[in-house]
């Protein structure tokens, strides 16, 4: 099974979805094939194929006025529900036509024919907008092409069981095999769908912000393509293509109506002429289409289905049999299929993500149905007026119209391609899957041959990205243009060229071109010339050449060499990597791991789990990185780090990209014992009196300790988790700053988890303001002896604050630190900040006294230190002016610092002042490590900002 997954590119963890995704596709599509025998059958057979016009005009106003509908409805109710309501609602109509079917009705009849279409289209906005919403943009580009699929294989089976349901229920009971369908339908869809939060309160409901209505949302889209020369071809040539469609549509109708009168024999031969075309459209799709992209380009396949309509339509000038109509249209249909529509689909690729879903919505929605209704009146008009062989040549003419449009779109396709390439987005260019689909092409013809132009750009950006595109591409082209990228002006293009050979280069390739690069003033060029060139040549200078940059003083090029060191010979690289795994720069450590883990993942191993319990988030993360990269082989020695308090975080990141397999039992012992631990400081904390900032301290480090170790148990559990997403994210949303999405993470961890496992680590979360009741008054005593000495210094600030006695030496010893973290908690800077992260803080800060007059800070001065006012008051002074003052608690000094730049005022005590200071190297750190002292230093300098319109010169 791990194979296959593999094969298919399903992530650990992924599987469940994928299933119920495919067959959730599956489904609809296996309903619809049936639904549409059905109702053609019926419709054919007591209507008749005469006010098929009449059907078109009434099918495109219709569609269009309901994806106006779900534009605006999907933006105003629940999406969750809405998806749901879908194929049940489609059930209960299906149900009641075949019920008034019973009555004889004649109304029912185009009644049911215009229900297919319109559900088609409602299913496929709910099958997608579900697999949309359970995947992010990475899962999609690997997932889609499978959901695809298994719609694909649903019609063929579909079609091909159409013949032995006739035969066993009758044409009419069709419809109760596809509510059946339907059915089924919602039931996978409770499983894909997560389940649902907390709803929001009624004053959250009654303020929140309307949407757009449908109708805005497609005249935005609407102005959004007619600014785009690709997109107005589009709308003209979607058109086109429902007038061909349905043109070809009523002939072929009219004469399977005639070859079989019978509804039941009728629809036995839709069922297998629609399986037929379907299962060949799948097979012409899995062999050849990515070829013919590859080959040709996607714009230029898309043309030959308007040439091929060209045929069809002379055909139909001499012929217009059965046999005829039969094999055009099949020969159309696969084509349509299995080559334009994926390849329609993926021209819209180099819309920008966020518009590309609109953009689709309205051209299925807009130009399609328009085409539907112009079809209908060419039709209603023609059968009155033209016989059969001047509509063929009102066909024939409408698909030259057509082959001329699609040229325009192949050549508005190629500036498209150059406008997303400037633009930043290269995954226009790389293997793309495609709705319809169920495997990526290669990189289209068209596509290669525009980066092969962008090369040659004036933009160094644009002639890098081109450069790094080109070194997978397969052709003969790509090496002469990477060759002369090696002589660019600029050194990121020369780099990235010699990425890109050294991974086109053999072992017997010459590489006399790169050599000469191993000496190149830049760091990153000579890194990666030295890399791809080393241990192929007797020339020593590259191994030198690797060594020097590896140990270069300069952090940032011992980093950048290690990451190219990937390219390099193992038994070149590993040493050096190894050896990094000990610098004292954070960046260089973790770039050594990650390098390590790709040139040798056995070696690597211990050296990432160790890395685990590095004092940097960025090291630890790249440990966790390395780890998961190495495989399932290395899951029981992470799961052995977890008995490491300080390498259990990163343990559990590697973990949940891995495969548990067989290890449930382990995994819920360790979520056992991090639940007791949580609620044992929980009670803990629950028993301390609410008397003061010291124990007020001791409270909450008692329950950050409790926290930390329910969310490692919550963490551990996702692993286990049948909506390992689910949890991951509702974990990730207990800190937030709003109770409600809190709210909402907790109810996501109880209806998604172990409801024995969960419930005790979310009562850490609940909100509890008042002393146990059943409080032990031993607290204090248990609080010192704890075997974390944070928590026992806490315990001691707390017993000097009600009055220690014979204990007040014993507190003395630790009260600097811990008074420091005391005020640091009321500073804005740090409020965000657990206190174990303050104390952190506090042990590497000073405090310093200063009397009336005294300098902090020197205008004209380089800053190498901040100062957080503790008492007193300071004067901001420039050119002998006062212009600012600033009071306890509030930072200066620290802009110095973020700039590296000369200070631009004085600071001056006025009156005795004290201060915690803290230098530049310690700042450096916290800022690095501490994204949320980053986020208070942004907001201190948007008050200042605010405060002064501009820039604060006691910076």
């Amino acid at each position: 099974m791990n194979a296959i997954a593999g094969a298919l590119k399903i992530h650990t963890g992924e599987s469940r979805l994928v299933v119920a995704m495919v067959g959730l596709s599956f489904t609809v599509s296996f309903g619809q094939a049936i639904g549409l025998s059905a109702a053609d059958a019926l419709f054919f057979e007591r209507i008749g194929t005469d006010v098929l016009p009449v059907m078109y005009l009434l099918q495109g106003g219709t569609a269009f006025a309901l994806m106006l509908g779900l534009t605006g409805a999907l933006g105003r109710v629940d999406r969750r529900r809405a998806y749901l309501a879908a194929p049940a609602v489609l059930a209960t109509i299906v149900l009641a036509e075949r019920a008034t079917l019973l009555t004889g009705a004649r109304w029912i009849y185009p009644v049911l024919w215009l229900t297919v279409p319109l559900a088609t289209l409602v299913q496929t906005v709910s099958t997608w907008g579900i697999g949309g919403s359970v995947t992010d943009t990475r899962q999609a580009k690997r997932l889609f092409p499978l959901f695809a699929a298994g719609g694909i294989l649903g019609s063929v089976l579909g079609g091909l069981l159409t013949h032995p349901f006739v035969r066993a229920v009758g044409t009419e009971d069709l419809l109760v095999v596809w509510a059946g369908a339907l059915a089924a339908a919602f039931v996978l869809s409770q499983v894909v769908l997560p389940p649902t939060g907390v709803r929001p309160s009624g004053r959250a409901r009654r303020h929140r912000r309307p949407h757009p209505s449908g109708l805005r949302d497609t005249s935005e889209s609407l102005g959004y393509v007619m600014r785009s020369r690709l997109l107005s071809w589009m709308s003209v040539a979607a058109v086109l293509f429902s007038v061909l469609f349905y043109s070809l549509f009523l002939p072929w109708a009219t004469a399977a109506t005639e070859r079989y009168p019978n509804a039941a024999d009728l629809a036995s031969f839709l069922g297998l002429f629609w399986a037929a075309m379907t299962g060949l459209a799948f097979v012409v799709s899995a062999l050849a289409t990515n070829r013919l992209f590859g080959r040709f380009g996607i714009a230029s396949m898309v043309m030959v289905l308007p040439v091929l309509y060209v045929g069809t339509f002379g055909t139909l000038l001499v012929s217009s049999t059965f046999v005829t109509l039969v094999v055009v249209r099949f020969v159309d249909g696969v084509w349509l299929q299995g080559v334009a529509s994926p390849g329609w689909e993926t021209l819209t690729n180099v819309v920008p993500e966020t518009r590309r879903d609109q953009v689709r919505a309205f051209l299925n929605g807009g130009p399609s149905q328009a085409g539907t209704a112009i079809a209908g009146l060419i039709a209603l008009v023609g059968n009155q007026v033209l016989s059969a062989r001047q509509l063929a040549l009102v066909g024939l003419v409408a698909a030259a119209v057509t082959v001329y449009v699609t040229r325009r779109i192949r050549g508005s396709y190629a500036s498209s391609l150059v406008d997303a390439l400037r633009a930043g987005r290269p995954q226009v260019f790389p293997e793309l899957p495609v709705a319809g689909v169920a495997f990526a092409f290669d990189r289209d013809a068209q596509a290669i041959r525009t980066v092969l132009d962008a090369a040659s750009d004036e933009r160094p950006s644009v002639r890098r990205l081109a450069v790094h595109l080109l070194g997978d591409a397969d052709d003969e082209r790509v090496r002469p243009t990477l060759e002369r990228a090696l002589r660019d002006e600029d050194a990121t293009v020369r780099a990235e060229s010699v990425v890109a050979l050294a991974r086109r280069l053999g072992n017997r390739d010459r590489i006399e071109g790169l050599l000469p690069l191993v000496g190149d003033s830049d760091p990153a060029v000579a890194a990666s010339a030295a890399a791809a060139v080393v241990g192929r040549t007797p020339d020593p200078s590259p191994a030198r050449r690797l060594f020097a940059l590896v140990h270069d003083l300069d952090p940032a090029v011992r980093s950048g060499a290690l990451e190219r060191l990937r390219d390099a010979p193992a038994n070149v690289a590993v040493p050096l990597a190894s050896a990094a795994l000990e610098d004292e720069t954070p960046s260089v450590r973790a770039a050594a791991v990650l390098t390590l883990a790709t040139l040798d993942a056995d070696r690597a191993l211990e050296p990432a789990v160790r890395l685990f319990e590095d004092p940097s988030p960025i090291v630890r993360e790249a440990a966790a990185d390395a780890s998961a990269s190495i495989g399932n082989r290395a899951v029981d020695r992470i799961l052995a780090s977890l008995d490491r308090p300080g390498a259990r975080e990163a343990a559990l990141e590697a973990l949940a990209r891995l495969d548990l397999a067989g290890r449930d039992a382990t995994v819920r012992a360790f979520v056992t014992d991090r639940t007791a631990e949580a609620s044992h400081d929980h009670e803990l904390a629950a028993d301390i009196p609410h008397d003061g900032d010291a124990t007020d301290l001791l409270r909450v480090a008692l329950m950050g300790r409790a926290r930390t170790s329910g969310r490692i148990a919550l963490g551990a559990l996702s692993l286990i988790s049948t909506d390992t997403g689910a949890m991951r994210a509702a974990i990730g949303s207990l800190d937030a700053h709003d109770a409600g999405q809190v709210a909402n993470a907790l109810e996501t961890l109880e209806a998604t988890a172990d409801a024995a496992l969960v419930r005790p680590l979310l009562r850490l979360w609940e909100p509890t303001d008042d002393r146990r009741p059943d409080a032990w008054d031993d607290w204090l005593e248990r609080v010192l002896n704890d075997d974390d000495r944070f928590i026992a210094s806490c315990g001691e600030l707390a017993l000097l604050a009600r009055g220690g006695g014979d204990d007040m030496a014993r507190a003395r010893a630790s009260m600097p630190a811990m008074e420091r973290v005391l005020f640091l908690r009321k500073v804005p800077l740090f409020e965000a900040l657990a206190p174990a992260d303050l104390h952190a803080i506090a042990q590497v800060a000073e405090e310093d006294t200063f009397t009336d007059g005294d300098f902090l800070a020197v205008e004209g001065e380089v800053g190498d230190a901040l100062h957080i006012i503790v008492s007193g008051a300071v004067r901001v002074d420039r050119n002998g002016s006062v212009i600012a003052m600033r009071g306890s608690g509030e930072v200066v000094g620290e802009m110095s610092l973020i700039t590296r730049g000369p200070r631009i005022a004085s600071l001056v005590a006025d009156g005795d002042v004290r201060t915690i200071r803290i230098g530049r190297h310690a700042f450096e750190s916290m800022v690095h490590d501490r994204p949320d002292i980053a986020i208070g230093v942004m907001r201190v300098l948007a008050e200042r900002l605010g405060e002064h319109g501009g820039a604060d010169p006691s910076r």
